[in-house]
């Protein structure tokens, strides 16, 4: 139990989160959850807010979608409504929210449906969570609807009860971040006269859906799933109040998951399982993977399935890990006994796969922790066999049989001329340049590739495996340990010299850059220093932006910076909204720079601009979070200056 626990007193970690929830001059959000089209959540909304207005709260509408439905208009045209912006696109006129006219409306509350919309391509957020994430901030509150489908977390379990994944979806770290949830609720019996009414859709497209979709199967399974969503949350924030309040109750130990994925078609499902495993323990989830150095290089589209699941982890809340390692299993399990991890998720083997998976390892070997072996859902795109079996003969096996060929022949030419001991020294140093800069099994390979080759032409009796002289065998044994050895000791070499280049990276960014703050005596001072340290990334160009009359200009750093009227503008919203934004983000990502806000608590001192040559390889999610300290780090500095 924790201290705060013993004393009475809540956690400060549980009053900053109600004190992030409540921050000054935020609006609130009311989420409108069901489990299908049709059930009502536009119309209970409308309701809402027609009632709302009663009691005087200045309410309007920001976008709606009635469908065409008679009884929804009505109720729309009761309250005003914010023009939406059209958005032209391939020739189309698209039809979006005018965020920018609703902030300057400036509303109690604003309606806002269909949350899990993407918006058209130029929009300033690629999806309309984000418009309402930014309402939000202004003061704006904001009513939206959503169905069980949309949610990221539940997109598997929706596609295998109905066999149709949806593609727009919105995080779950959003949702938890709602003050109300509210379950529009009907039967799925009293669905279906609404669909076989015309309530819904269409006539003809009622019964078509009714059939696939709308089955009284499938309603039945997709409002049991949103009856426990809500269920869930109603009971994370009784939880959190209890929590806030120092209100006793037996609270379980703390758990931690770690879910461990591999480049495959199942990475995703497994990163959204693993969040609702870490969901129902209330653990803390890491999501890990280990790049093997020795393997086959990765195909774009294993990279893709990696990248894809890695950025669904960073939505959905867990803590992205990235190893090198010689051995998956050694890797995972060492990360999990540092790490206090008490539960690992992995994917069960399947295919040829079996044979050679390291989940079996950890299974033997993980006293004291559960696993949980994840069953992929669905159809899945099969992996070829050559790509699941280990790559066994490659370039560093042959290189070693041309070093033993190569020793082999000089034995030969030696042969009458030294001491056959001599002879058999000279077969060791295959075996020792294969373990110094090969792989730890072409090493072993070298060893018993050498012994056999030097056993069949130089111990007597010749050209047999037959050896009569123990001196020799002995010998033998002894390559075998002194090439486990040197490949061991060689392998730890390689992995620590690059280990070893990143941590100074990120130990110049953050430790340094901290010691260096500590020392800078003006406002500029610290922009200098933060400057300084932003160049050590990748080639580019970078600087820090300060607002001006004339707006952000470059107060540090590249006085070069390039800052075209779109980037300005894209830098400039990153000032305003307290929120990185540009390339490598959501928030306006047609942008060629990536940019930072320098903010610690409410005032935002200035932007972190970064355009590097090559963008794709320098934001990843681990570099992102060494931008947000470097500005946190910076921003503390400059607010103790006052």
């Amino acid at each position: 139990m924790k201290a705060g626990d013993e004393e009475g007193r809540p956690l400060p970690e549980d009053l900053l989160a109600i004190a992030r929830r409540s921050e000054e001059g935020r609006g609130r959000l009311m989420i409108y959850l069901g489990y299908a089209a049709g059930v009502g959540k536009t119309y209970t909304m409308l309701q809402d807010a027609l009632q709302r207005r009663g009691e005087g709260v200045d309410i309007v509408i920001g976008y709606v979608e009635t469908h065409g439905r008679p009884e929804t208009e009505a109720l729309a045209a009761r309250l005003e409504v914010v023009p939406p912006a059209t958005i032209g696109y391939q020739g189309l006129d698209l039809r979006e929210m005018d965020l920018d006219a609703i902030i300057r409306r400036h509303p109690e509350v604003a309606l806002v449906d269909e949350l899990a919309h993407t918006n058209a391509p130029g929009s300033r957020h690629v999806k309309r969570y984000e418009d309402i994430e930014e309402l939000l901030r202004a003061g704006i509150s904001v009513y939206t609807t959503v169905n069980i489908q949309h949610i990221e977390s539940q997109n598997d379990a929706v596609a295998q009860i109905t066999g149709i994944r949806v593609s727009e979806t919105v995080p779950d770290t959003f949702l938890s971040g709602a003050d109300e949830i509210r379950l529009v609720d009907v039967t799925p019996e009293e669905l279906r006269l609404r669909l076989r009414a015309g309530k819904v859709y269409v006539r003809d497209m009622a019964e078509a859906a009714i059939n696939r979709f709308f089955s009284t199967g499938n309603l039945l399974a997709l409002r049991q799933l949103t009856l426990r969503y809500v269920a869930t949350a109603t009971d994370q924030q009784m939880i959190g109040h209890m929590r806030a309040r120092a209100i006793p109750g037996p609270w379980p130990a703390a758990e931690r998951l770690l879910v461990g994925i591999r480049p495959g078609p199942t990475a995703g499902q497994m990163v959204r399982g693993g969040y609702r495993l870490a969901t129902r323990f209330d653990a803390d989830w890491v999501v890990l993977t280990v790049d093997v150095g020795s393997d086959r290089p990765l195909t774009l589209k294993e990279r893709a399935w990696l990248t894809a699941a890695l950025e669904a982890g960073r939505r959905l809340g867990g803590r992205i890990v990235r190893l090198r390692g010689e051995d998956v299993a050694d890797e995972i399990l060492r990360y999990a006994r540092r790490n206090n991890v008490t539960m690992i998720m992995l994917g069960k083997p399947r295919g040829v796969d079996i044979l050679f998976s390291p989940v079996y390892r950890i299974l033997r070997r993980s006293r004291g922790i559960d696993i949980f072996l994840y069953e992929p859902r669905g159809d899945l795109v099969r992996i070829p066999i050559r790509r699941q079996v280990p790559h066994l003969l490659s370039w560093d096996y042959a290189a070693s049989l041309i070093l033993i060929a190569a020793a082999w022949g000089a034995s030969v030419l030696l042969r009458g001329v030294v001491q056959p001991e001599l002879l058999l020294v000279l077969q060791l140093l295959p075996v020792v340049v294969t373990a110094l800069f090969f792989r730890r099994g072409a090493a072993l390979f070298a060893a018993i590739a050498s012994i056999l080759a030097f056993d069949l032409i130089f111990v007597k009796p010749y050209y047999s495996l037959t050896i009569e002289d123990w001196g020799y065998f002995a010998a033998f044994a002894g390559y075998v340990v002194i090439a486990l050895v040197v490949s061991r000791l060689a392998y730890r070499l390689r992995r620590t010299l690059p280990r070893i280049r990143e941590s100074e990276a990120e130990v110049e960014a953050v430790a340094g850059l901290s010691r260096d703050l500590a020392r800078a005596a003006t406002r500029q001072d610290v922009f200098d220093t933060l400057a300084r340290h932003m160049q050590g990334f990748e080639p580019g160009s970078s600087a820090v932006l300060v607002p001006g009359p004339a707006g952000l200009h470059v107060q540090a750093g590249d006085a070069a910076y390039p800052l075209p009227t779109k980037e300005r503008s894209i830098a400039q919203w990153a000032y305003d909204n307290g929120e990185a934004a540009g390339r490598g983000t959501d928030n306006l990502p047609s942008g060629t720079g990536h940019y930072v806000p320098v903010r610690a608590h409410r005032p935002v001192f200035g932007i972190m601009a970064f355009a590097f040559d090559d963008p794709e390889g320098v934001l990843t999610p681990e570099n992102k979070e060494v931008f947000q300290t470097m500005a946190l780090l910076a921003a503390l500095a400059l607010e103790r200056m006052g």
